[in-house]
């Protein structure tokens, strides 16, 4: 919206007052000087053109820059893995061996935990989409459910970078583990 009303209220009616100039240039010039005024003229808009259009690309690589992705669900789908970076170190290391969380097309999330004999064992809970929202996000339904794995105790963050995103889940256990997709 406001890129329309600059161009329609401002640089449409420079572009068109500039015109208007031009032609009055050209005209009052004489006939000998009417070719060098008008190539003149062609040289100040080429350099207009390209510096409106250098201009646009210069902030279309801003905004890409600067501004965090927006999540679809086609982005969110998928498995995830403990982000061992996040906070290197041993406990990351375990966390990343025994967890695994996979969000499926049929909004449930999954996360697989291996036990002390090498088992993976399995919690599921459904999400429902937040209305409203710029990205895709997704909340459970019940917060605070004690009867699941305290991973999964709560609706997790997400946290939105340029290129990528992650989950922070609160775990009463661990303090925060970051999964990034896979």
């Amino acid at each position: 919206m406001g890129l329309g009303l600059l161009f329609v209220f401002i640089l449409a009616p420079l572009f068109l007052f500039s015109l208007l100039v031009s032609v009055i240039v050209i005209i009052v010039a004489g006939k000998e000087k009417r070719v060098a005024a008008s190539k003149a003229i062609l040289l100040i808009y080429a350099i207009g053109f390209v510096s409106l259009v250098l201009g646009i690309a210069a902030l279309v690589v801003l905004s890409t820059i600067l501004y965090p992705m927006d999540v679809e669900r086609d982005d969110v789908i998928g498995t995830y893995r403990v982000d061992k970076l996040m906070f290197a170190g041993p406990q990351a290391d375990w966390q990343h061996d025994h967890f695994r969380l996979t969000i499926t097309e049929e909004d449930t999330l999954i996360l697989e935990s291996k036990d002390d004999r090498g088992r993976w064992n399995m919690f599921k809970r459904p999400i429902v989409q937040v209305e409203g929202a710029n990205s895709y996000l997704w909340k459970f339904p019940t917060e605070g459910d004690s009867t699941v794995h305290h991973i999964l105790v709560n609706t997790p963050t997400l946290h939105r970078q340029q290129w990528d995103f992650y989950y922070a889940f609160r775990s009463p256990r661990f303090g925060n583990v970051f999964f990034r997709k896979e």
